[in-house]
């Protein structure tokens, strides 16, 4: 039986992502994250063997113009040349690799599929976790962070389904959502908030009519949650009368009482003290690594690391490039590939949700996957849609 390329490369995607929270347990045992680095090989060989050893151009392209940068950075800040070597090699066998798998071939529908497949298998791997005990190698924010990719998917079945199935998937994305908000980390609030923002602004099957109901809807839930403390007795209720006493529920309730710098678990610290060292130079930065090296911390916000590192100048040229990936991402939500588009959706807002409140922007492979993705499917119109008539299927196919 002849091997279906297409259906490799999406499974390869797939479990590339899912990956992290897939190998904890065996990462556990282990204790250490070696399982994971040797995953990522196998996929990449596995990649490599199913595209006959064909990288795409801008895949090549991009490593050489990230070598430049990150040597011009170990060249004009001198002060941090081990760090800046440090973060590159790092960059170099976590986040490009990344790249080259978001860069594969792919049919539209079938990737939303095996998304699908791998998030049921990621929730029935994880989902015990806050009951059984943490594994050393998983605490409550990496949790978060694993167990929102199967909710989001979930949700995104249970509304493309009807009737008994649709029942069934909604209630697995209430069980996952659940488990996400009680036992991960608040960030991962910022996902499924990002995540629904997306869907509304552009999902092609919203009309106007649609939208102003939702916003009114929208608006009069939040109001009246606010008039009557509602988010506060919800949480009182979880921590008091059903005892659960999380972390994120500890957090949630002093959020709600004292404010959300008080609640902000130092990062209102390192925002402040970012801000200040960038108000001393703001063209150009201090180059890579600088929190780590003066503050002994990651920045914890996509757009201070920016601006840290390398200015105005360098937070120009990344609105640039989100400028475009916006324009090829609104080009898929257009288009008669909804697999695509959704699991597109799901990835920017995991990617851009998690680094908003957390995180290093060299370190995290699904951020640069999401635009590989992206580029992928706009550069040079390398990959065109076209219409399979005797499967009656639309499919992304390579020039």
């Amino acid at each position: 039986m002849q091997i279906n390329k297409f259906k490799v490369n999406g499974n390869i995607m797939a479990l590339y992502v899912f990956q992290f929270s897939l190998l904890q347990p065996v990462a556990s045992l282990v204790n250490s994250q070696l399982p994971v680095a040797i995953f990522t090989l196998v996929l990449i060989l596995i990649m490599l063997l199913n595209n006959n050893y064909k990288i795409k151009k801008y895949v090549v392209y991009s490593f050489v113009l990230f070598t430049i940068y990150f040597l011009l950075n170990a060249l004009i800040f001198e002060q941090s040349l081990p760090i800046v070597l440090s973060t590159y090699f790092d960059f170099a066998l976590k986040s490009f690799s990344a790249i080259i798998i978001g860069s594969l071939t792919i049919k539209s529908d079938d990737i939303f599929d095996i998304f699908l497949k791998v998030a049921v298998l990621n929730f029935t791997l994880i989902a015990l976790f806050p009951f059984v005990k943490f594994l050393d190698s998983m605490n409550y924010m990496r949790f978060g962070y694993a167990m929102i990719p199967s909710a989001l998917m979930f949700w995104m079945e249970g509304a493309r389904k009807r009737g008994i199935a649709q029942l069934s998937w909604i209630g697995l994305a209430i069980i996952s959502s659940f488990l996400t908000v009680i036992y991960g980390s608040r960030g991962s609030v910022v996902v499924f908030l990002l995540f629904i923002l997306l869907l509304f602004l552009f999902n092609k099957k919203l009309t106007i009519g649609k939208r102003l109901t939702v916003v009114l809807f929208s608006c009069g839930i939040m109001y009246m949650a606010f008039q009557n403390n509602l988010l506060i007795k919800l949480v009182n209720f979880g921590n008091y009368n059903l005892g659960i006493n999380s972390y994120a529920l500890e957090k949630f309730q002093m959020m709600l009482n004292t404010g959300l710098l008080e609640s902000s678990s130092g990062r209102d610290m390192i925002y402040s003290s970012i801000w200040a060292y960038f108000r001393l130079n703001p063209l150009t930065g201090y180059g890579i690594g600088f929190t780590e090296l003066n503050l002994g911390l990651t920045a914890h916000n996509l757009i201070l690391q920016i601006l840290i590192e390398s200015g105005i100048l360098g937070l120009i040229i990344w609105i640039v490039v989100w400028g475009y990936c916006l324009f090829c991402y609104k080009q898929i939500s257009r288009r008669p590939i909804e697999g695509l588009f959704l699991v597109t959706t799901l990835m920017i807002s995991i990617s851009f949700g998690r680094l908003l409140v957390s995180s290093d922007l060299w370190l995290r492979p699904e951020y640069w996957f999401t635009l590989s993705l992206i580029l992928n499917f706009g550069y040079k119109n390398e990959n065109a849609v076209a219409f399979d008539s005797k499967v009656g299927r639309y499919f992304i196919k390579s020039s």
